[in-house]
């Protein structure tokens, strides 16, 4: 029982039932042991006692003797009938704890009743016309105890079933009451794990005013501080890659003016300046581009078509991979697959996913794109054949500036901006992406894009 609310109700409504049985027992338990009680307790047996002990007082002791005898063994062992001499009737024993018991009866007290073996039993004295009396004792079949839990199932159901149906919505409640502020809290936390920084909870706790609403309250203020922490971040970061681009812009234009002065002798030192100032500038270009999630963000104003933005992009990549003498395996649906898009977002995205493929690809390799649409959905998988990622960093491969140490490094040109740039515009997109490695190749990244339907008026 893994759930806070049942256990809660099942402890609080267990809880509850025991407090009524107890007072029940509480109040009722003297009365069993007492002859006078003896009627509730024993029913048929008992009456059946009196009335043979009537017809002994009559017809003498053969009677009760004769009736004892044929009785069932359980009823022998419950009932005693002893002569003047203190001899059992059937030439049994008589229990050493009924002793006392037998003993203080007489012509004035004729009845009386004590425990015997935890069993409370009821003995009489019987005078007969013939002048020899009886002793009779009959004893409980149950302890006190479970002659009380016979008397309350015989007298109290009604009582416990309607005690258990008004605790038991007493307690369900109870336990809502107390369980629902953690499941929204709970709720609160996946929210804000998944970036809804502007999320608050205390709103909906504003009736209560408990320990439960001062942790909310601390909970927003945890995550206002969090949001305000990232978005000072996220403004710094923009900011600095803003400043840094003027800088860049002059050295650019120092290295151009150097190019021509055709100095042949600093060619070398000016190519590498050149492949860090571009180094640089990818860097900066990646960083203005990456998608910040906000409820602020532009909406989808466009639509694009997955087949033919595909095809244009593959060709566009054409070269690359004839560099590395790579190919491409292409699988586009026949079925018009639209996509609600903003801008060149979707395309950024797409050739950041495809450009991995064959940077990881080996030369001579292949890259697989396959498209299929379902439903309302369509599946765009893209395959490369390197050496796939460790199982523990295919999720940790979408976070910013990750990059997994075997692959991805400075000299192959990762900056482990790509897949995060894609997957905050995937899911801006109202899609998702994960990445996975295929059994028959490298690394397969698999997106999924709600398609649009438009009909005609």
């Amino acid at each position: 029982m893994r759930s806070l609310f049942w256990k809660m109700f099942f402890g609080a409504w267990v809880t509850a039932m025991v407090m009524v049985v107890a007072a029940i027992y509480i109040t009722h338990f003297g009365e069993f042991g007492d002859p006078r009680q003896k009627e509730r307790w024993e029913g048929t047996l008992f009456r059946e006692v009196m009335r043979n002990m009537r017809i002994t007082r009559r017809h003498g002791p053969e009677h009760f003797q004769h009736w004892l005898e044929r009785a069932p063994k359980k009823v022998q062992r419950r009932v005693y009938a002893l002569d003047r001499q203190g001899r059992d009737l059937l030439g049994r024993p008589i229990p050493a704890s009924m002793e006392p018991l037998i003993n203080s009866l007489n012509y004035r007290n004729r009845e009386a009743y004590m425990l015997v073996d935890n069993q409370p039993t009821v003995a009489f004295f019987l005078p007969m016309r013939s002048g020899n009396p009886l002793r009779i004792a009959l004893i409980a079949g149950s302890s006190k105890e479970g002659l009380l839990l016979r008397f309350l199932w015989r007298n109290f159901w009604p009582m416990l079933l309607l005690s258990m149906i008004a605790s038991g919505i007493a307690c369900y409640w109870l336990a809502r009451y107390l369980s629902r502020p953690l499941d929204q809290l709970r709720a609160a936390t996946k929210r804000v794990a998944a970036g809804e920084l502007d999320y608050r909870v205390a709103p909906s706790l504003h009736t209560r005013n408990d320990e439960l609403t001062g942790l909310a309250l601390d909970f927003d203020s945890m995550t206002a501080q969090l949001q305000e922490s990232m978005s000072e971040q996220r403004r710094l970061i923009k900011d600095v890659s803003h400043e840094l681009r003027s800088p860049l812009a002059r050295l650019q234009v120092a290295l151009a003016i150097a190019r021509q002065k055709q100095l042949t002798a600093l060619d070398p030192e000016l190519d590498k300046i050149g492949k860090a100032a571009d180094y640089l500038e990818d860097i900066i270009a990646d960083v203005l581009s990456l998608p910040v999630s906000s409820p602020e963000q532009r909406p989808l104003d466009d639509v694009v078509e997955l087949n033919a933005l595909l095809s244009a992009l593959i060709d566009d990549l054409h070269i690359e991979a004839e560099e590395k003498g790579l190919s491409f395996d292409v699988s586009t649906n026949s079925v018009e697959s639209l996509v609600a898009t903003r801008g060149s977002s979707l395309t950024a995205a797409l050739e950041n996913i495809l450009r991995n493929a064959i940077k990881y690809s080996p030369d001579d390799g292949l890259v697989r794109v396959q498209v299929k649409t379902s439903g309302d959905a369509c599946r765009i998988s893209v395959i490369d054949s390197g050496t796939g990622v460790a199982e523990d960093e295919l999720e940790a491969i979408f976070r910013p500036f990750y990059r997994t140490d075997s692959a991805r490094t400075r000299e192959s040109g990762g900056l482990g901006l790509g897949l995060a740039i894609a997957q905050r515009t995937i899911l801006h997109h109202g899609g998702t992406i994960t990445a996975f490695n295929s059994g028959r190749a490298g690394l397969c990244v698999e997106i999924k894009l709600p398609l649009l339907h438009i009909t005609d008026d």
